[in-house]
């Protein structure tokens, strides 16, 4: 009680120095806790407060509490104690007046840590990644710095200060963008004289050119001045930067070059804490403004925090060139110059290169674009980097690990990466790892060539449906494409008659194509390439455009959970049209409540990803291995009838978790017979449990000693293989989506085997579950999938509307299925009947009228905890019952007994 109290008066005052509420105004409550005004007024209340935040002192209380000065210099002390960020937002105070440099910030810092011998550790990543930036000093630097010292063995133990004469004197070169604006400190007489004349006239204006604008016009942008002018007055402190992010700006995250993977901060700074939520939710279609509206964060905050990262080098800015300098005709302009080298390393030619479309240009160009959103987890980034496949697919590894995201940019480098690694064979588990790429590549390649409304006409459109994935193709748009030239489709020959012609200026390049209407499968793949690598491909005949039909992201699921759910869903409904998720996904939950947002084709619901779904696949499919469903609270003193006996057992937990065996949380984990009894005891205990026993003779006899099974990849086509029920059933549960079922070898029960199966063997393929998303586990099953999209058309506006609905009605079918066996269900309650009046057994009796429909609010979707069963269930092959275990429990401890108290504890945790 006494610190729910303290907290309140923390609120309260915290609100007053917000408010900058005079003391006259103060509740007394709080008059009576500070006991006097200078008390309120002291430094450790008003200005700490500010300083945590990194408030201005012009616009923060502290200016009531302490001099202008005294605040700032306070202020970096504790920054540089704290091993932070440099204050970028205050380097008008804290450069100009106070003459402290970034450089100079972060070389005291380096100078404190390696005096104290800090691990490099230590230091903040963001803080770690400005160090390398300005000082030159990364992770190897240090150590060597370290090790000099220490080898000074006596002296370095008497006079730490002597590792100051190994640290930099001056700021090494690093990357500046031309539209940065150069500002000047508050210069000293001496510093004044001992200035050149290029200096001079750039500072005090000189006869009038473009370079001598700076201190006459107060044009100070950094590509309208001389490289070494520039260079020399940075180096002596006697200018700083300003990176000035407007609302209307556009940015977009590029890869994160220079990271420096240390610890996170451990103190209080509004502005690194947005970073994280700048690179998930950034996007090149999105003006700053917007962005802040959609994070539900304070746009100034925002400004600075999308400022640091550009000035880092991870955001890039989209600019026009024509609005970005009007006057061409400067002699020192970097427009009029041809010699990009007087621009190097400091600017970007690029960014003020008036040939070629602008960047907004380019933004508006790609508001018509499908938008793909491929959600993965950090499993895959992990694996991209352990794999060790390339040097850049490894940064962008660490990219989407650390920013959360990959923009179609940096996708499209991706998978040319991994093409060129394609094939590579490594030893034991990196095989895996460089299973996970290439099928990678497999699946974004695949939503790469998609679109859900691309306009073509019927008579002009060009046949992709035989189009499939190979493994090693690769298409040059540059060799393809010659001027002069042309390509034949059915020979894949060059021949006269097309053309490749780039426009100079602002106009786009176009590409000029007379296609034939014969084309084989080899040659629509090769064209369907370089559509996407060119740009457009136009008709002469009809003067029709075809644009790149989609835009990819990658997103890492863990990033996108850090942001409120609301956000979330905002995030998701302004940048895409289409989610994919990746399987395995440990969150499935990426739609929205009330259906609107992408067209999400992944779990429908967290419920998807349970036992849930196996058992309701089953039941619609009238056939599955022999499954146990066992409630939670019990205990076994013998293995029920079902499971006694069995040599292995496969094994799934409600919430996914496990024991140690072979397997995982979709896989199931597998146990050996003789211990299972221990197993089921152990999980039971906070979990129910799904088993499926396996007799020796149904497991693999070749070594491996597991199930045999294979996959069936889904959307399931017309010549598919597999038994007209299960084809049945898929359409029942609306599984017109990405994903697979699993087949698993049982003997033969039931209706006939199909044709292609031989009519005399003794065992046939039942469903074991259903997996929805992208399979990179697998390879040749992630290449099938993909082209099953292709040959399905999953992505066209019609079967989009129609993939929502489907995933609407299994939601629904889900929710019913699970209302009427979970706790205090219709079929879970009336399958306990006390018979002939005796209280300590019972029987178990399946109701056949029960509707499942008390409350479908229950199963809430945006829930963690999917519902647990309320009863023992069996399914035995062709139906599911309820299952009487009381004669092997231990204690003959009724299940109904167990069944009310977990009722009554979801009920008691639903209401507080």
């Amino acid at each position: 009680m006494q610190h729910a109290t303290l907290n309140t008066e923390e609120d309260m005052l915290v609100k007053a120095i917000l408010e900058e509420t005079p003391w006259e105004k103060l509740p007394k409550r709080l008059k009576l806790t500070l006991f006097s005004n200078e008390e309120y007024q002291k430094r450790f209340r008003v200005k700490e407060y500010c300083i945590k935040k990194r408030l201005k002192w012009s616009e923060c209380a502290a200016r009531n509490a302490c001099r202008e000065n005294d605040y700032y210099e306070e202020l970096v002390r504790y920054l540089q104690k704290n091993l932070a960020l440099f204050p970028y937002h205050l380097s008008e105070n804290v450069c100009r007046v106070l003459r402290i440099t970034p450089f100079r910030y972060y070389h005291g810092m380096l100078y404190d840590v390696m005096r104290n011998e800090q691990p490099y550790d230590s230091i903040p990543n963001f803080t770690a990644a400005d160090v390398l930036r300005l000082t030159g000093i990364g992770r190897n630097e240090f150590i060597d710095i370290m090790n000099k010292c220490r080898a000074k063995k006596l002296m370095w133990k008497l006079n730490k200060s002597i590792v100051k004469e190994m640290l930099p004197t001056q700021p090494v070169d690093f990357r500046m963008e031309a539209w940065w604006i150069v500002c000047f400190v508050n210069l000293t007489t001496d510093e004044y004289r001992k200035l050149s004349e290029e200096e001079m006239a750039v500072i005090s204006g000189g006869d009038g050119d473009s370079s001598d604008r700076l201190g006459k016009e107060g044009v100070n942008l950094v590509g309208e001045v001389d490289f070494e002018v520039l260079r020399s007055l940075y180096r002596r402190g006697l200018i700083y930067l300003d990176v000035p992010v407007y609302p209307d700006d556009h940015f977009q995250v590029s890869t994160l070059e220079g990271f420096v993977s240390n610890r996170n901060q451990q103190y209080e700074d509004p502005t690194e804490e947005l970073l994280y939520a700048v690179f998930v939710a950034s996007s090149e279609q999105t003006t700053v403004a917007e962005l802040a509206q959609t994070l539900q964060a304070n746009l100034e905050q925002l400004q600075s925090a999308v400022s640091l990262a550009s000035r880092l080098g991870w955001a890039k800015k989209f600019l026009d060139p024509v609005s970005f300098l009007q006057d061409t005709g400067m002699p020192e302009s970097p427009r009029s110059v041809g010699d990009d080298r007087q621009l190097s390393p400091f600017t970007s030619p690029s960014r003020l290169g008036a040939s070629g479309p602008s960047d907004i240009d380019s933004v508006k160009s790609q508001a018509g674009l499908t938008r793909f959103a491929f959600m993965v987890d950090a499993n895959l980034t992990s694996y991209l980097m352990m794999g060790s496949l390339s040097p850049g697919l490894k940064g962008h590894a660490v990219t989407l690990y650390e920013a959360g995201k990959l923009g179609d940019t940096s996708v499209a480098e991706m998978c040319e990466d991994l093409q060129q690694v394609e094939g590579t064979k490594m030893e034991g588990e990196l095989q895996q790892f460089a299973d996970h790429a290439f099928s990678l590549r497999h699946a974004l390649e695949c939503l790469r060539s998609q679109s859900a409304d691309l306009e073509v006409e019927e008579e002009d459109a060009v046949d992709f449906s035989g189009f499939q994935l190979e493994p090693h193709s690769s298409v040059d748009s540059d060799d393809l494409f010659q001027s002069g030239q042309s390509f034949e489709p059915n020979t894949g020959v060059f021949e006269e008659g097309y053309s490749y012609a780039s426009e100079s200026g602002a106009e786009t390049a176009e590409t000029t194509v007379v296609m034939s209407h014969m084309v084989d499968t080899n040659a629509a793949a090769q064209l369907h390439t370089a559509l996407s690598l060119t740009g457009r491909i136009s008709s002469k005949e009809n003067v029709q455009s075809y644009k790149p039909v989609s835009r990819v992201d990658v997103l890492r699921i863990e990033s996108l959970q850090d942001l409120a759910p609301a956000t979330m869903q905002r995030v998701l409904q302004r940048d895409y049209d289409v989610v994919v998720s990746m399987i395995p996904l440990p969150s499935p939950f990426v739609s929205s409540p009330d259906g609107l947002g992408p067209a999400h084709f992944g779990p429908p619901s967290r419920a998807s990803i349970s036992p849930w779904m196996k058992l309701l696949l089953y039941q619609t499919a009238g056939s599955g291995p022999v499954s146990v469903a066992l409630i939670k609270g019990q205990r076994f003193r013998t293995l029920p009838s079902p499971l006694a006996g069995c040599a292995k057992a496969l094994m799934w937990t409600w919430d996914g978790t496990g024991v140690n065996g072979v397997g995982g949380k979709f896989e199931g984990t597998l146990v050996e017979g003789n211990i299972l009894l221990h197993c089921l005891n152990t999980l039971l205990k906070h979990n129910a449990v799904l088993v499926q026993p396996f007799p020796k003779t149904h497991l693999d006899s070749g070594g491996s000693g597991k199930p045999v099974t294979r996959n069936v990849p889904l959307p399931i086509s017309e010549s598919s293989d597999i038994r007209p029920s299960l084809i049945q059933a898929a359409s029942e549960l609306a599984l017109e989506t990405l994903g697979y079922i699993r087949l698993v070898q049982i003997p033969q029960i039931g209706e006939s085997p199909p044709p292609h199966e031989n009519k005399n063997s003794s065992f046939e393929w039942v469903p074991q579950s259903v997996e929805f998303g992208v399979p990179l586990f697998d390879t040749e099953l992630c290449r099938r999938v993909c082209e099953g999209v292709i040959g399905s058309d999953l992505f066209t506006s019609k079967s989009l509307l129609k993939h929502r609905q489907g995933m609407h009605d299994l939601r629904r079918k889900l929710q019913e299925f699970i209302m009427d066996y979970r706790a205090s269900g219709s079929k879970a309650t009336s399958a306990y009947v006390v018979v002939g009046g005796v209280n300590a057994d019972t029987r178990p009796l399946l109701h056949k009228g029960s509707s499942g429909l008390l409350n479908l609010n229950l199963v809430e979707e945006g829930t963690n905890n999917v519902p647990l069963p309320g009863v023992n269930l069996i399914f035995d092959g062709t139906s599911l019952e309820p299952l009487n275990v009381d004669r092997c429990l231990q204690g003959r401890l009724p299940a109904r007994l167990v069944v009310a108290a977990i009722a009554a504890t979801e009920t008691l945790r639903a209401t507080c």
